[in-house]
């Protein structure tokens, strides 16, 4: 029976350091010639997806954790948050002396004050992956201020004071929030999102999009990101290098990254 494999990016498909197994990529390509359907759900924006893995041809990509959703190749949801969140958030958010991002589909982008603090975090983080790592991402664009920045789907910041659970506390009934998959020593990240904005409302979407059921849903992840995903889908696998919380919820947890861990719950579930 054909089904929809909902596959993250980052630490389930990619290393940090730019690795891709070539049992990944197998698998990939084996299970789409057998019928199945294979899509990405990851928390990048669309803008940051990189060629070498939207080029093995997925049939639809859920990107910013949910905020951009594709399918046949057609945008079919674009969330983003209220101009009032929007304001309030990024507020405080300075006033707590965080620096952030701002991600759309199309752009990801920065305030100018921002500048040299990301790229001191830009070199902390590469330093932590190793010297032959992959870039991790690229310098987003500079914006001279918050008013010249719309449509944002995700948050992405850094502080060396507010922990992800301080403003969970705070800001947990407006906006999602969870921590970041990797970060520099000394500071501590998150991802910020629209409430109700997350993987698993985009597997939703596709389902809607596509006719297809929830029973046919097979979701691979590794983070905190991938959690209402993995407890939406009928089977929900976690990375053997997934964190614990991601591993509790999950049907079954499947190799590490790096000992073909998708190739291995594929074969588990006769998907190959």
């Amino acid at each position: 029976m054909r089904k929809l494999i909902f596959l993250d990016i980052d630490g389930t498909i990619r290393d940090f350091d730019g690795y891709i197994p070539d049992s990944a990529i197998s698998a990939i390509q084996s299970a789409k010639a057998a019928g199945h359907k294979i899509f990405l759900s990851t928390g990048r924006p669309y803008c940051d997806l990189e060629d070498r893995v939207k080029s093995l041809g997925f049939d639809g990509i859920i990107s910013n954790a949910g905020g951009y959703v594709e399918f046949g190749g057609k945008c079919i949801r674009h969330a983003y948050f209220s101009p009032d969140h929007y304001e309030a958030l990024t507020a405080d958010l300075l006033n707590g002396n965080c620096v952030f991002e701002l991600q759309r589909y199309d752009k990801i982008q920065i305030l100018e004050s921002h500048v040299a603090a990301f790229e001191a975090i830009d070199i902390e983080i590469q330093k932590k992956l190793g010297s032959d790592a992959h870039p991790l991402r690229r310098m987003p664009a500079i914006a001279r201020s918050l008013s010249d920045i719309t449509e944002v789907e995700k948050i992405l910041y850094f502080s060396r004071t507010l922990t992800v659970e301080s403003l969970i506390k705070k800001w947990g009934h407006q906006v999602h929030i969870v921590p970041l998959s990797i970060s520099p020593d000394m500071l501590t990240g998150g991802e910020i999102s629209p409430l109700g904005i997350n993987k698993a409302e985009g597997v939703k979407n596709i389902l809607e999009a596509g006719g297809y059921s929830r029973e046919d849903v097979i979701a691979i992840g590794d983070n905190a990101n991938d959690i209402e995903m993995i407890e939406f889908a009928s089977v929900g696998i976690a990375m053997g290098n997934a964190t614990d919380s991601l591993k509790a919820v999950a049907d079954f947890t499947t190799a590490p990254l790096r000992e073909d861990g998708i190739e291995k719950a594929f074969r588990k579930l006769n998907l190959i």
